[in-house]
């Protein structure tokens, strides 16, 4: 893995939408030394609002296992709206078909958990 200095994401938005705490606190871990500005949304609804609200984000990193509007539903939604966003969805629960499921409504990335920081960061770098 490069050094923290390679991953130095300032100016970059980073959404990230996940209802469990400890994923939130390793992102909030991995990410807070990166310099990107990190927004937080703990379901569906929530991220669907705040990318209403912010227009500089840069890149949406996903769950798909969300309470009330799935994350394959705010995929779908975000799609509808906006093209460019890079969406990496990151899941738990890895079940036949879904990776292509994701690819198919318009994810860049498919990353699995337990995540590794290596691969985290690489793939925030590449769709920035």
């Amino acid at each position: 893995m490069g050094t923290l200095n390679d991953f130095d994401f300032t100016d970059k938005v980073i959404l990230i939408v996940e209802d469990t705490e400890t994923s939130n606190r390793f992102y909030n871990a991995a990410l807070s030394r990166t310099n990107a500005k990190l927004l937080w949304a703990l379901d569906g609804e929530e991220a669907l609002d705040k990318l209403k609200e912010n227009k500089d984000i840069d890149v949406v990193l996903l769950d798909l296992n969300l309470p009330g509007i799935s994350g394959f539903d705010v995929l779908k939604n975000i799609r509808k709206t906006d093209k460019k966003i890079a969406v990496i969805v990151q899941t738990a629960y890895v079940l036949s078909g879904e990776e292509a499921a994701c690819y198919e409504l318009g994810a860049n990335d498919f990353i699995t958990k337990p995540i590794m920081l290596d691969q985290l960061l690489s793939s925030l770098k590449k769709h920035f």
